[in-house]
């Protein structure tokens, strides 16, 4: 009990400059009050409760206030009640510092929220703000003039107009639709820019004058930056002390509905001028105003003027920072069920919202500032949309993961007390163990199943069939004939050849040996050499029409309906000869996974078509350069495959480095009767974590898309 009297040497006295204003009442109908700090310019919410309890400080101790409201109203106070309250003036500087012990407080509690200049940076990137105007002095000489723009003949004139100009789009939609279109180039974007710019103009003037119509005192106005991105604002932080639900909405809501009323003039404008520069500017101050106040402004997630009008509809202030603090209570509840109280007392509707607005707001956030980052990537330079991209990432996903363990760690004692009998934190740290653990040991790719040794014929010219080869799964033994054909115009060519061949050796061999004949001895002789080498590459060509095999081997792949003097055409597959003993996988890893394996390693084959068996397989050869092209096309993406390819002619080219290991076939169950399989290798490596292949992912995508 008395914590905040044990932290002070004397009883708290509110500070002198504070104003307190009379609010609206909440939605039990209890009277609420406003304390503002005109020091900070900030307001502070008091209920029922707190005001009774800071009307009689002067009591000077914590029994007497609470005889004192007990006896006095209809409440009953606790000595809890009333420490909860000296808390909650300590912590928000409202009461006076005098003595030493407390001026040393203030000292250390300033000195707990300074920053580091990363921090600082960080902050100042996502949001800062730059005042420009000071406009109450304008807004007062002002005000009288607009007066008719407040009333209800100019709202219903303006809605009866927005009507008309409804009807005419409609009627119109076509051409809308066309016009839409036609802005979207160069010249349309600056006009946009510059509607924009007018629209935004006239929605902080909204504010500004409603405020000021409503008795509030307008400070400043100026540019808010937003991950960079400029926004207009408007201080209206007075609002905080008028009394009135309605004034406090009209004030808020001040800005979309000039952007409204500007949207229903625009269309009637647009629908009654000609084609020409004027109705073009109504198309995009029309356009402007809608896209900005229903896909912008209205949004309560972020603090924009849906978030200050549902604050005010729901009589519950600071959303955003109460919505997270729940959060963060109700994480540790589960964990570790701390049973602490929640951050205030709700009822388990309000308590229920407040969970679903936090995560929403979380969620919305994440999703407008990385789609900034990717519109700057995209449409800017590449170097800055990263870091952008990384900045929010750690913004919004590991500070907060990083805020919320030290608290734990802060709180250890009491979290080792409560978890011993809580099965949720050994689930939770089993799965920070899978997430960082390195358990996966497995490198998953994509291969290709074949013998070492094989032999392809193909007809390499149109050729007639002697001899037919052997039906599939005769074994044929090394040096055996395989098949035997034979073709009229290469036989033709090799008679030719040898004849002329046969001609120049005897012409050679009769020529003189004197001077005039010397030149023409030196022409015989390269003609010779030409002849002799044509004949060769003939001879050679017939050769390859009596196909032997290399080693013993066994027929694979045959054409059918193969008869002797049947002729064949050039190009033409006739019979592959496999080597069924010894079997290889050849499969690609990039440069990562790489590190992961060595020579010796076991894996698997996991052919893709259905009914056959894996295959157990061991690491052979790593190789240590990156393949330049791809020489198994059934891997690529083009054929079905898993491996991106860019096409060039013929030519295979990964789009990433990639790195080439073979394995053999340490077993097979049966026979396979075909040449090639393709499949998934599993290899078992050296372990590697979840999140250490999320940060190399990470980093690689960096790497790459920067240009390093």
């Amino acid at each position: 009990m008395r914590e905040m009297t044990a932290m002070m040497r004397t009883w708290p006295r509110l500070r002198e400059d504070l104003t307190l204003h009379v609010g609206p009442p909440d939605r039990d109908g209890a009277p609420t009050w406003t304390v503002h700090d005109p020091a900070r310019n900030q307001y502070f919410a008091l209920d029922w409760i707190a005001f009774e309890v800071i009307a009689r400080l002067s009591l000077g101790s914590v029994d007497a206030v609470c005889e004192s409201v007990n006896a006095e109203t209809t409440l009953h106070l606790e000595a809890d009640d009333v420490d909860t309250v000296l808390q909650f003036l300590d912590q928000n500087e409202l009461v006076q510092r005098s003595d030493l012990e407390g001026i040393a407080q203030l000292a250390r509690k300033q000195a707990a929220t300074q920053t580091g200049w990363l921090q600082k940076v960080l902050h100042g990137y996502l949001f800062f703000r730059i005042p420009l105007w000071r406009p109450d002095a304008w807004l007062a000489r002002m005000l009288p003039r607009l007066a008719f723009f407040f009333t209800s003949y100019f709202f219903k004139l303006s809605a009866l107009v927005g009507a008309i100009g409804m009807w005419g789009v409609f009627r119109q939609w076509q051409t809308f639709q066309a016009t839409l279109v036609d802005t979207l180039s160069l010249d349309g974007l600056m006009g946009y820019a510059g509607a924009l710019v007018l629209v935004k103009l006239l929605h902080e003037l909204g504010h500004a004058l409603m405020a000021k119509r409503c008795g509030c005192r307008v400070p400043t106005m100026g540019l808010a930056f937003l991950v960079m991105w400029p926004v207009a604002y408007t201080d209206v932080t007075e609002s905080w002390k008028l009394n009135s639900h309605r004034q406090r909405l009209q004030i808020a809501g001040a800005g979309m509905v000039t952007e409204l009323l500007m949207a229903c003039w625009m269309l009637l404008l647009w629908v009654l001028l000609p084609p020409g520069h004027l109705r073009e500017a109504a198309f995009f101050l029309a356009t402007t105003s809608l896209v900005a106040t229903l896909a912008i402004n209205a949004s309560p997630l972020m603090r924009f003027d849906g978030y200050f009008l549902l604050c005010d509809m729901l009589g519950q202030p600071n959303l955003h920072a109460r919505s997270f603090a729940h959060a963060r209570w109700l994480l540790r509840e589960k964990l570790f069920r701390l049973e602490d109280d929640p951050p205030e007392a709700l009822s388990l509707g309000w308590h229920r919202f407040f969970i679903a607005f936090a995560l929403m707001t979380w969620i919305y956030r994440l999703v407008v500032f990385l789609g900034i980052a990717l519109l700057v990537y995209h449409y800017f330079f590449k170097a800055l949309g990263l870091v952008l991209f990384g900045i929010e990432i750690w913004f919004f996903v590991f500070r907060p993961i990083w805020t919320e363990i030290k608290v734990w760690q802060q709180r250890w004692p009491d979290i080792a007390a409560t978890v011993r009998d809580r099965p949720a934190f050994y689930l939770f740290l089993l799965a920070v163990g899978i997430l960082v653990l390195p358990l996966d040991v497995t490198v998953n790719a994509q291969g290709m199943l074949k013998p070492e040794r094989s032999l392809h014929v193909v007809a390499h010219q149109a050729s007639q069939m002697d001899v037919p080869p052997p039906p599939v799964g005769t074994v044929v033994a090394a040096g055996s004939l395989v098949m035997a054909m034979h073709s009229p115009e290469l036989q033709e060519k090799t008679l030719k050849a040898d004849i002329k061949v046969g001609v120049l050796e005897r012409q050679f061999s009769s020529a003189g040996f004197s001077n005039d004949t010397a030149k023409q001895q030196a022409v015989l002789k390269e003609q010779l050499d030409s002849a002799r080498a044509e004949l060769k590459g003939l001879q050679a060509e017939g050769l390859r029409l009596h196909p032997v095999a290399p080693f013993q081997g066994v027929v694979a792949d045959l054409e059918p309906n193969l008869l002797a003097g049947q002729w064949v055409p050039k190009g033409m597959s006739l019979v592959r000869l496999i080597d069924d003993q010894r079997w290889i996988v050849d499969t690609y890893v990039d440069e990562f996974d790489l590190r992961r394996l060595q020579v010796g390693h076991w894996a698997w084959f996991v052919p893709e078509a259905a009914g056959l068996p894996d295959v157990r397989l061991k690491v052979m050869s790593i190789e240590k350069d990156a393949i330049q092209t791809l020489s198994d096309p059934a891997l690529a993406t083009t054929a079905g495959g898993q491996i991106m390819v860019r096409v060039n002619g013929s030519r295979l080219y990964p789009e990433h480095a990639l790195y080439r290991v073979r394995l053999e076939a340490a077993s097979l169950h049966e026979k396979l009767s075909t040449g090639h399989l393709r499949g998934r290798v599993v290899i078992l490596g050296w372990p590697k974590s979840m999140a250490g292949e999320l940060v190399r992912n990470a980093l690689a995508t960096l790497l790459r898309e920067a240009g390093f």
